[in-house]
């Protein structure tokens, strides 16, 4: 179980710890923003598989936190099975987001944890099927499933437009969440964080029930203590969601996804704190 005095009071430090079959042959020329995104969803949809990887961050002012970067890779399978392991830093930078947002990624330090996970669509519903090692409550590569993020793009409030001024022979399509969709997505996402750390009834059987009585008390209303301190600074947040997807026009396929997520909120002493949550994936190898 997680230690909840471990937990960080930032909504976003608090994440990272814790259709048709179709062959994609037209091409994009000319077509409305959301009407592209249609195409390469259901291009998405028409391929056997697709091997990524990826890098996620937090940054708190500006500042990256050294503990919340994280590198990782991964395959789809048979159109509903995917794979995601976490990787070691290479020494260098990832590539930076200039058409795909206002921030780049920066490496960060100390030793990275060892992650896996498969996961398989089950009934419209991603479900895990291993981890290793057992993660308890937090599992920061099930949020990271790029697939989840594409279909969740489909369903959820949004603006799309093209992005000007992209590469020759690709398309950039920025998407921003409404105002009320982001702030939605957060607390859906910020809820199922917390009701997975949430201190369970049974205990050490070698522990008298007295004593796991009182402990589960304790840890149970520090639990409250939190949720309600998260919740309350959520209620005070600005939030703004914006994806960046890269195109190929000529597949309708994706080659990257960027997420950036920010929060201002008022800090300590009156002082304003942002937060921005970085998420950046690309996709080769589509068969």
């Amino acid at each position: 179980m997680m230690n909840l005095r471990r937990v960080r009071t930032g909504f976003l430090a608090l994440l990272m710890l814790s259709s048709l079959a179709f062959c994609g042959c037209t091409v994009m020329k000319d077509k409305p923003a959301a009407e592209d995104l249609n195409l390469v969803m259901a291009g998405m949809d028409g391929t056997d598989g697709v091997s990524f990887e990826g890098a996620a961050a937090l940054l708190i002012d500006g500042k990256t936190v050294p503990e919340s970067s994280l590198y990782y890779g991964g395959k789809v399978a048979d159109h509903n099975e995917i794979s995601l392991y976490s990787l070691l830093p290479d020494g260098g930078q990832p590539a930076p987001a200039a058409e795909s947002g206002p921030h780049s990624l920066k490496q960060g330090s100390g030793d990275a944890p060892v992650y896996y996970t498969r996961m398989v669509k089950e009934d419209g519903k991603w479900t895990m099927k291993q981890a290793s090692p057992a993660l308890g409550g937090s599992n920061p590569l099930e949020a990271l499933n790029p697939l989840r993020q594409l279909e969740e793009l489909e369903k959820l409030d949004k603006k799309v437009t093209e992005e000007a001024g992209s590469a020759r022979g690709t398309r950039v399509l920025r998407i921003e969440l409404t105002v009320e969709e982001a702030r939605r997505q957060l607390s859906a996402e910020l809820t199922q964080k917390m009701q997975a750390i949430k201190p369970a009834a049974r205990g050490d059987a070698a522990v008298p029930a007295d004593t796991h009585a009182k402990a589960l008390a304790a840890k149970s209303a520090l639990w409250e203590q939190k949720l309600t301190e998260l919740q309350q600074r959520l209620n005070q947040a600005d939030i703004r969601t914006v994806y960046y997807l890269k195109v190929d026009p000529k597949r309708n396929l994706p080659t990257r996804l960027t997420s950036n997520r920010t929060l201002t909120y008022p800090g300590k002493a009156g002082v304003t704190t942002e937060e921005a949550y970085i998420t950046q994936v690309d996709f080769y190898g589509y068969k």
